[in-house]
């Protein structure tokens, strides 16, 4: 069946973005568990990963790609799962309302409410994360919260994002109709968060974000351009990182556990994390990746 991402429905894409996720992903750590987290009031619930010897009092709020309408927890489990292994930092990948059956500020609020629901639990510190659509829910979280519980995020690891930007050099060379990701299909996908999301997008506040931010861009990804301009944005933060993957495009962390690139670009993640001192000093060194064959 023929997918496309302006003009299948949302029920067609989501299935198809979970068949993808599924023939890419690669096998996940066996020391890290998974385990199912209830839904509870505003909190959607989700999917949490627990390494061995876990950080006491920090850990990762995760939030799935698919272009606001498709993804969830389970169809990201490599990413999320290689993220708690490699870091030593649990990670919440949470459950977000999708588009266009819950337009912004849906998705707004419900990552605000995930970054609620762990610190009831006891964690202090906060890395807020995300891939694609995920990275820009990341930063509609970090808008959300109060004085206080911003306070505690340690950083935002924004990978490979989408931040509402539809023209530019990358879409021109890279974006197509097939891949989703050219100017006619991004205004598509866009508008499916309604029309409260055109004055919300991360490029406008990006000026505003105080936290340490590591941005990921694949060098072949059509929206590369959004995270190149993020990056501008956010000012001059020594502690902040913009990081290229050489040869790579738009969700290629989805082979996460066999890709070797995939690997690397984790690692790098884990050891900026562990600089910044949002990790253990010790925890980064102690959990490698698999040896993965190119």
């Amino acid at each position: 069946m023929s997918v496309s991402w302006a003009t299948s429905s949302p029920a067609e894409l989501r299935a198809h973005h979970a068949r993808d996720a599924e023939e890419r992903a690669g096998p996940l750590p066996d020391d890290v568990s998974e385990s199912m987290v209830e839904e509870a009031g505003a909190f959607r619930g989700g999917l949490l990963f627990t390494p061995p010897d876990p950080s006491p009092d920090a850990a990762i709020v995760y939030f799935h790609g698919g272009g606001f309408v498709a993804g969830s927890p389970a169809s990201h489990r490599g990413v999320t799962a290689w993220l708690a292994k490699l870091t030593g930092m649990r990670v919440l990948s949470a459950r977000y309302r999708l588009a266009p059956e819950h337009p912004f500020p849906a998705q707004r609020e419900d990552a605000v409410a995930a970054c609620a629901a762990l610190a009831g639990i006891g964690v202090d510190r906060l890395v807020l994360a995300g891939d694609s659509a995920g990275a820009c829910v990341a930063l509609w979280g970090l808008q959300g919260l109060d004085p206080e519980r911003r306070t505690r995020v340690a950083g935002v690891a924004l990978l490979y994002g989408g931040f509402g930007g539809i023209e530019g050099g990358s879409i021109a060379r890279n974006g197509t109709a097939e891949n989703g990701l050219d100017a006619a299909t991004l205004s598509v996908m866009y508008r499916r968060l309604g029309p409260a999301a055109q004055d919300a997008w991360p490029l406008a506040f990006a000026g505003g974000i105080a936290v340490p931010a590591y941005v990921l861009a694949a060098e072949l990804d059509a929206v590369f351009d959004d995270s190149a301009l993020l990056f501008q944005r956010l000012g001059s933060r020594a502690d902040s990182r913009f990081v290229v993957a050489a040869g790579q495009d738009h969700g290629f962390l989805k082979g996460a556990g066999r890709d070797p690139v995939a690997a690397r670009e984790l690692e790098a993640l884990a050891l900026w994390l562990k600089q910044l001192g949002a990790v253990a000093a010790d925890s980064v060194a102690t959990r490698s990746y698999p040896k993965v064959k190119a």
